[in-house]
């Protein structure tokens, strides 16, 4: 039994189609964020939220990165991040103890920027803000 090629065009075009769909649902299911280096230091072996990042020099920015979802503390990111500021590690910023407003989003397009901060104990720390916007902390 042979297949005309009408049918072989017809069925070529329903897979096509089925696979652009579900490769569109499988995109619009993540979060899709940007980082752009604030620190004013080149950040190496930059993690965020488990995702090897890499190297980021001072004042660049990432493209897109795909994550399957990002926490937030209210509308506030709060993803852990990791990374080396002139052969030191850094950590996160623990700027928030209460978890009552802790979420996690697995949609939508984010621009963060990542800053730095000294500690209590004196260590550098990093944390996110949204892109040209400060934190609450930071000087108007």
């Amino acid at each position: 039994m042979q297949i005309s090629k009408e049918r072989k065009i017809e069925l070529f075009i329903v897979g096509l189609l089925s696979l652009i769909i579900l490769s569109s649902f499988i995109n619009f299911r993540n979060i899709h964020v940007k980082f752009h280096n604030k620190t004013g230091e080149d950040l190496d072996s930059l993690i965020v939220a488990g995702t090897l990042i890499g190297h980021l020099k001072s004042n660049s920015s990432t493209e897109y990165i795909d994550f399957k979802e990002f926490r937030f503390d209210d509308e506030l990111p709060y993803e852990q991040i990791i990374s080396i500021i002139n052969n030191k590690k850094t950590h996160q910023l623990n700027w928030s103890w209460c978890g009552t407003g802790r979420n996690t989003k697995s949609k939508g397009s984010y621009s963060f920027d990542l800053k730095k901060q000294i500690d209590e104990k004196g260590n550098v720390c990093l944390y996110l803000v949204e892109h040209n916007k400060k934190m609450f902390w930071e000087e108007n």
